[in-house]
C-alpha cells in the first residue's frame, strides 16, 4: 500500500475507532468537570474505572439459572465502627438461589423452612470461596426470609456442627453480637488445638490466631495482677467487650478452688503451629 493510501485509508476508517466509551466519558470529563487542560490524568482515571467495571461485569455464559450476582465485602477488609459501607471494598460473587438439588428436595414435598439453613449455609460459604464476606441481612435479602429467621439458621448450623464456624461478617469481621473470632480461637486453643488447626476452622489467618492468643495471654498476666476489666480494657487497648470475653474464659478454664480447669499457654513465634501447647494448669485426674 502506497503511503498516499494510507492516509487516505487511515483518514477514513481512522475516526471511526474513537467511538468508544473512553472518548465519551473523557469529553464528558473535559467538558462537564473541568478537565480540559488535564487530558493525561482523565484519560488515567478512564482506564482505571473501566477495570473496576470489568471486575463487576459477567456475561450469561458464567451465570448459570438459579445464580445471581452480588456484591460482597472483601474478606481482608478491616472493618471499622464510623466506617460505613460506602468505605469497605467489595468484590463480586456468584451465589447460587437454588441448586438443582434442592429444586428435587422440593418436587418431593420439603419445604423451604426445611432447607433453609442448609441454603444459608451455602451461600455463605460461596461468597467466602470467592473472596467475599455476606452480611445476615444480604442472605435475608437474597432468600426472602427476615433476618430473625436468618440468623435462627445460623444458630441451628452451628448446633448440628459444632466444629465448624460460617463464615459471615459477624464472624470473621467480629461485628454485632456474634460469637467473636477472637474468643472462639482462643477457647480452641485452651483446648488444645493448635494454630493452623483453629485458623483452618474458624476461617481465619493463622497470624491473627496468634495475636487473639498473645493478647488474651496478656489480659490474663493483668487479670492475675488484681486488674479490673476496665484498667485491663484501658492498659491493652483492647476493647472492653473483648477483654469480658476473654475473663469469661479464665473463670470457665483456669483453676480455682471449686471448679478445676485447664488454661493453656501459647509458644511465640512460627514454631508454635507445629509442636503442642504448652499447659500452666494441668487438670487433676
Amino acid at each position: 500500500m502506497t503511503m498516499r493510501k494510507r492516509l487516505v485509508t487511515k483518514a477514513m476508517y481512522g475516526p471511526l475507532a474513537q467511538k468508544t466509551i473512553h472518548s465519551i466519558l473523557k469529553r464528558e470529563l473535559m467538558e462537564q468537570f473541568g478537565f480540559e487542560s488535564m487530558g493525561l490524568i482523565a484519560d488515567a482515571l478512564i482506564r482505571r474505572f473501566l477495570e473496576i467495571l470489568g471486575q463487576f461485569h459477567t456475561d450469561r455464559q458464567r451465570l448459570v439459572p438459579g445464580q445471581i450476582l452480588w456484591l460482597a465485602v472483601a474478606k481482608d477488609e478491616v472493618s471499622g465502627n464510623r466506617k460505613t459501607m460506602a468505605m469497605h471494598r467489595l468484590v463480586p460473587v456468584r451465589l447460587t438461589l437454588l441448586t438443582p438439588g434442592e429444586i428435587g428436595q422440593l418436587a418431593d414435598g420439603a419445604t423451604y423452612q426445611d432447607l433453609l439453613v442448609d441454603r444459608v449455609a451455602r451461600l455463605l460459604y460461596e461468597a467466602f470461596e470467592q473472596g467475599g464476606v455476606l452480611a445476615l441481612s444480604d442472605v435475608s435479602l437474597l432468600l426472602g426470609y427476615s433476618y430473625a429467621w436468618v440468623r435462627k439458621a445460623v444458630e441451628l448450623y452451628h448446633g448440628r456442627h459444632p466444629d465448624k464456624t460460617l463464615p459471615y461478617r459477624g464472624t470473621i469481621h467480629d461485628m454485632g453480637g456474634s460469637i467473636s473470632h477472637k474468643r472462639q480461637a482462643v477457647e480452641l486453643h485452651l483446648k488444645g488445638l493448635l494454630t493452623t488447626e483453629i485458623a483452618k476452622r474458624i476461617h481465619h489467618d493463622p497470624d491473627n490466631v496468634d495475636r487473639y492468643i498473645n493478647d488474651f495471654e496478656r489480659i490474663y498476666q493483668l487479670h492475675q495482677d488484681g486488674k479490673t476489666s476496665r484498667q485491663i480494657s484501658f492498659l491493652t487497648n483492647i476493647s472492653h467487650s473483648v477483654v469480658k470475653e476473654y475473663l469469661h474464659l479464665i473463670d470457665r478454664y483456669i483453676h480455682t478452688e471449686d471448679t478445676p480447669g485447664t488454661i493453656v499457654k501459647s509458644q511465640k513465634g512460627p514454631k508454635r503451629r507445629g509442636k503442642k501447647p504448652m499447659r500452666l494448669f494441668d487438670t487433676p485426674e
